[in-house]
């Protein structure tokens, strides 16, 4: 008897693209160590042909990003840059083969209530970094963070197309390190994959701002960015905000907000030699915490 399938609903974050996808209920994303899935935090499912179809959007309206030997074809919201899907060869076709390429979804973006937690899931491994060439990471060349901080070291890295970069000055970061790091699971931080730092801005220097794509919702407050080539998450950028505003807002995020004037939270996974594996990451329970609490488009 042929196995009963659930269908489970995904989405990007501002609700341009929803799209369903049908599997086993108790299936298993593969989480690959390539570069670029590192950099997402994406982790993978490839539903059978015909049992996943788009309700609203376009996929051919996604910003589309490659690399390398552009065997496979990354697709984010361009509003968003929440990664949805994804399409392409783990074996290149052959000169006159025609094949259908693989089409995998983030279930990363599979939305809230329907019994998937990123957090506990079991996951399949992938050695996805075997598949092809090494990965060149991208160059920081610009000016030193002016912190002064004894016994630092600096850190850089960047998106994966490298059109952003960052520089973060700071206590040598291992299991050991007392720095602050977190994964959230609010609606946007659970579709990015981030894991975030929280240094004071003077720590950190960035480059590229002009490749960057800022999203804003609920409170507005913060917007998160996003390299607009690539659709890797960046940072949290504070924006302007009144006294009438801050007051109406909960306490919580009240709080949030004003704590968090000095800093500037960025995803440690852009940073180059480090692994987020092997760093002390805290949960925080962004879905429940968060108010007003975000409606799935």
């Amino acid at each position: 008897m042929a196995e009963a399938l659930k269908t489970f609903r995904g989405s990007c974050h501002c609700g341009e693209y929803i799209y369903e996808v049908d599997l086993s209920e108790k299936f298993e994303p593969n989480e690959c160590n390539c570069s670029f899935c590192y950099k997402k935090g994406a982790l993978w499912i490839v539903p059978k042909p015909g049992s996943f179809r788009f309700v609203k959007g376009d996929i051919s309206t996604l910003t589309n990003y490659t690399f390398g030997q552009k065997t496979f074809h990354h697709k984010f919201c361009p509003n968003c840059g929440v990664q949805l899907v994804s399409l392409g060869f783990v074996e290149t076709p052959k000169p006159g083969e025609v094949k259908e390429p693989i089409t995998g979804f983030n279930v990363r973006s599979f939305q809230y209530g329907q019994g998937v937690d990123v957090w506990t899931i079991e996951r399949k491994q992938i050695d996805g970094k075997s598949w092809r060439g090494s990965y060149v990471t991208s160059k920081f060349a610009g000016p030193e963070p002016t912190a002064v901080i004894e016994g630092s070291k600096i850190y850089t890295g960047s998106c994966h197309c490298g059109g952003v970069k960052v520089a973060l000055k700071s206590k040598p970061l291992d299991k050991s390190s007392s720095d602050k790091i977190l994964e959230c699971n609010c609606s946007i931080c659970n579709r990015y994959g981030a894991a975030w730092i929280y240094p004071e801005k003077e720590q950190v220097v960035l480059e590229g701002e002009d490749n960057l794509g800022v999203y804003l919702f609920n409170t507005k407050s913060f917007g998160k960015t996003f390299c607009k080539i690539c659709g890797v998450a960046v940072h949290n950028i504070r924006q302007p905000i009144s006294e009438e505003q801050l007051s109406a807002m909960p306490e919580g995020m009240r709080n949030w907000v004003e704590g968090s004037l000095g800093l500037m939270p960025f995803n440690l996974r852009l940073l180059n030699d480090l692994n987020v594996k092997d760093l002390n990451v805290g949960q925080f329970d962004g879905y429940n915490q968060t108010q007003p609490r975000f409606v799935e488009p």
